[in-house]
């Protein structure tokens, strides 16, 4: 195999595809689910199956346990992110977003520091733990001030404890935001 499939980022960009995402979706939905369930619920053909399955499991995003795939902690991440991009398996489409896009943003974002933490601790060996849930109380005071902005800036609107976005948002550059 060449340099370029190797790649980590190669592979999950190429395995981003609907048939390894209808495994991912079909796994997060179960929890627990055995192989020949979840390719009853995904119709794939089992060649497809099967390939779609062995590189999820070797990016690590699902694992295999008692006969049972389940979700990684990343594999996780990853539904989670699809399903708040906007991602259905089912036809149920702004009932699943409201329902668990809250929750599937607090869960990512826990995850992220969790994994920035423990990159800490690797690199310099401690952390003050009661400090650090001083500062991030404190981030989220400054995040509530930005958001505010963006409210007078005509981005979104706030009101009776929902943050709406409003036209001007889509014109807006993401990778452009704190700018």
């Amino acid at each position: 195999m060449d340099e370029k499939r190797q790649n980590v980022i190669y592979k999950i960009f190429r395995l981003l595809k609907e048939n390894a995402i209808k495994i991912l979706m079909a796994i997060r939905e179960k929890e627990k689910i055995r192989w020949k369930d979840l390719q009853e619920i995904t119709k794939l053909p089992t060649a497809t199956f099967n390939r779609a399955l062995s590189a999820l499991q070797e990016i690590h995003f699902i694992k295999k346990e008692e006969n049972y795939y389940m979700l990684t902690w990343t594999g996780k991440l990853v539904a989670d992110a699809l399903l708040l991009l906007g991602w259905r398996m089912a036809e149920e489409g702004e009932e699943i977003e409201d329902f668990v896009a809250e929750e599937l943003l607090a869960k990512d974002i826990v995850m992220a520091i969790i994994f920035l933490v423990f990159v800490s601790l690797k690199r310099r060996g401690k952390l003050n733990i009661k400090s650090f849930e001083k500062e991030i109380k404190n981030e989220l005071k400054i995040m509530k001030e930005i958001l505010k902005e963006y409210e007078k800036d005509g981005y979104i609107e706030i009101k009776d404890g929902w943050i709406y976005a409003k036209e001007k948002l889509n014109e807006l550059d993401i990778s452009k935001i704190f700018q």
